[in-house]
């Protein structure tokens, strides 16, 4: 076996080895991206699931609060509806009782002037039992005795007037009040049960964007896994691209090596030397190794 053949075969395990060493850690490093690739996967749709649940529950929960604000703003409305009514009945109520008093008043009048008429006849026949015409002082004091019982009934219908008038009067506020308080509230509740409806409605946004969302985090997970395999697969190709070129670099030294063994059986007869200077200055006679 020729100096030659022994370094080509040399060469040839050498390359063999390294080929399989490369392959060997190509394959390792596919595996190992594969394997990276899947956790990741995991992670990320692990991660997908809890924020999909922590939006959801966050969701539903302001869903919740948003239908006790309507509930509340709609009691709101119940309660000034309710709170108007009791104002018009108080209302009605001082309406009543001014009219009552009027009426009374009224009744206290014609008792008087029957009063009146009674001690009117009583005087006048008085007069006439003792022969005293109704001429002079007792014509005056029956005047005055008629315009004492007018002053009473007119005293009494004044102040029965003044009562029912205040009455009336509170009954006409109170309705004012009523009706401003219950404008105000029916407002209010209104736009509190508009603010709830629209955090109602984001809140039903949120929830949907969290089920949109976990499904898009599921995708990219997906589409991370595959990119992480391609890489592995990738990797493992170079690893058979290296095998392959190992193969062609052994075979290549194999026929090197065989083209050299050959060449010396067909050798020149003569073989150029050169000087020590480097020039070529002769020939000298081939010899076979």
């Amino acid at each position: 076996m020729t100096g030659v053949e022994i370094f080509a075969g040399i060469t040839a395990v050498a390359a063999i080895a390294s080929t399989g060493i490369t392959m060997y850690s190509a394959n390792e490093q596919s595996r190992s991206q594969a394997a990276i690739a899947e956790y990741n996967r995991i992670q990320n749709e692990q991660n997908a699931a809890w924020q999909r649940m922590a939006a959801e529950r966050a969701a539903q929960a302001d869903q919740f609060n948003s239908e006790m604000a309507m509930f509340n703003a709609q009691s709101q409305a119940d309660q000034a509806n309710m709170n108007n009514v009791l104002v018009q009945q108080q209302a009605q109520q001082l309406r009543a009782q001014a009219d009552g008093e009027d009426r009374q008043a009224r009744e206290q009048a014609d008792r008087i002037r029957a009063e009146k008429a009674r001690i009117l006849g009583l005087q006048r026949s008085q007069y006439a039992a003792g022969g005293v015409t109704t001429e002079g002082s007792p014509l005056a004091v029956l005047a005055d005795t008629a315009n004492l019982y007018e002053m009473q009934i007119a005293d009494t219908r004044l102040l029965a007037n003044l009562s029912s008038e205040k009455k009336r009067y509170e009954a006409g506020m109170n309705e004012l009040v009523g009706d401003f308080n219950l404008s105000s509230d029916l407002f209010a509740s209104a736009m509190n049960k508009k603010a709830a409806q629209i955090s109602f409605n984001d809140a039903q946004f949120a929830e949907k964007a969290a089920g949109a969302g976990y499904r898009i985090n599921m995708r990219q997970a997906a589409i991370e896994q595959m990119s992480g395999n391609a890489t592995a697969r990738a990797t493992a190709m170079g690893g058979y691209s290296a095998l392959a070129s190992g193969i062609g670099s052994v075979a290549n030294t194999g026929m090197t090596a065989y083209g050299s063994s050959a060449s010396k059986s067909t050798a020149k007869q003569y073989d150029g030397y050169v000087s020590n200077n480097g020039n070529l200055v002769g020939y000298r006679r081939a010899t076979i190794a």
